[in-house]
């Protein structure tokens, strides 16, 4: 269902922010605990709003965008690719109050009736954004040091103890895919895999972005379809742990740094290597891939 209201007020954006300001401003009002009450009830708020538009302003005008609404442009593409440009140098934290803040701000607007098509109080589109902020701030608690040095002669080690669990690890190596996505995968393998083009498809992962298609070998292949019975990830832990690997997370930073290392070696620059590896790691921002690097 689409929001319908009025406009802002103004032939500017300047003008249009002006208003947005005065209409969402309830100084002196107080919530008393009401159920979706946006509006800017302290000084410190109205400064952070002001600043919100001011950067989207900026955004549009950055564009090419000088005219208008500024509150028509506030789509769920237009503001989707707003809040990646924006938070794309920020820390976790920062990112994750950023975009809980602007959120915040199209609501408050919306309650003042103005017209937001995104229509923030009934489609939370920004919503994966913030789990996978969240996801990024829990990445960095953990400690350093996690590479796996010699992987492949630890899984070869893990085939003895328990194939199945061999070809979940093997297929982290191959792939980078997290453990949940890869038990996934083998649950279901033909509804992902094409056999025409040995690649992985439809895979899901955090916050439903979804992985671009993953190429993996025939012999691969093969040993996935001979999987009877899928390790539970406790059982999969626990054979990880007896060939010395802690965390079926390592693979995954460990299948990072290993491509991120190869990218470089190829002579790709820094920039680009890091936002190839990103998409590989299905991260929605390159920041997130970099913690990853600094924990391996």
């Amino acid at each position: 269902m689409k929001s319908k209201g009025a406009n802002l007020k103004g032939g500017s954006f300047d003008k249009q922010i002006q208003n947005a300001f005065y209409r969402t401003l309830a100084l002196g009002e107080g919530r008393h605990m009401k159920i979706g009450d946006n509006k800017t009830h302290s000084i410190e708020l109205a400064k952070k709003r002001t600043m919100y538009l001011n950067d989207f302003k900026k955004f549009l005008e950055e564009k090419g965008v000088n005219k208008g609404k500024i509150n028509q442009y506030m789509t769920e593409d237009t503001i989707q690719n707003f809040i990646e440009e924006r938070t794309d140098n920020l820390s976790a934290k920062s990112a994750l109050d950023y975009t809980t803040g602007f959120n915040s701000l199209m609501k408050a607007l919306q309650q003042t009736k103005v017209e937001i098509p995104a229509n923030p109080s009934e489609n939370d589109f920004l919503k994966n954004y913030r789990e996978e902020f969240r996801a990024e701030m829990k990445e960095m608690q953990v400690e350093t040091g996690r590479y796996i040095q010699d992987l492949s002669q630890k899984l070869e080690t893990l085939k003895e103890i328990r194939y199945e669990s061999y070809v979940v690890a093997h297929l982290q190596e191959t792939t980078g895919l997290r453990v949940s996505e890869a038990l996934e995968v083998i649950r279901n393998f033909s509804d992902y895999y094409d056999p025409n083009t040995n690649s992985l498809n439809g895979i899901v992962g955090k916050g439903n972005h979804m992985y671009e298609p993953k190429t993996i070998d025939y012999q691969l292949a093969q040993e996935i379809q001979k999987v009877e019975s899928v390790p539970t990830y406790s059982a999969y832990r626990e054979d990880l742990q007896e060939v010395g690997i802690n965390r079926s997370h390592d693979i995954r930073l460990t299948y990072a740094k290993d491509l991120f290392e190869h990218k470089l070696e190829q002579g790709i620059n820094y920039k680009q290597a890091l936002g190839e590896v990103s998409r590989e790691l299905n991260h929605h921002r390159p920041q997130m891939t970099l913690y990853y690097l600094s924990r391996a």
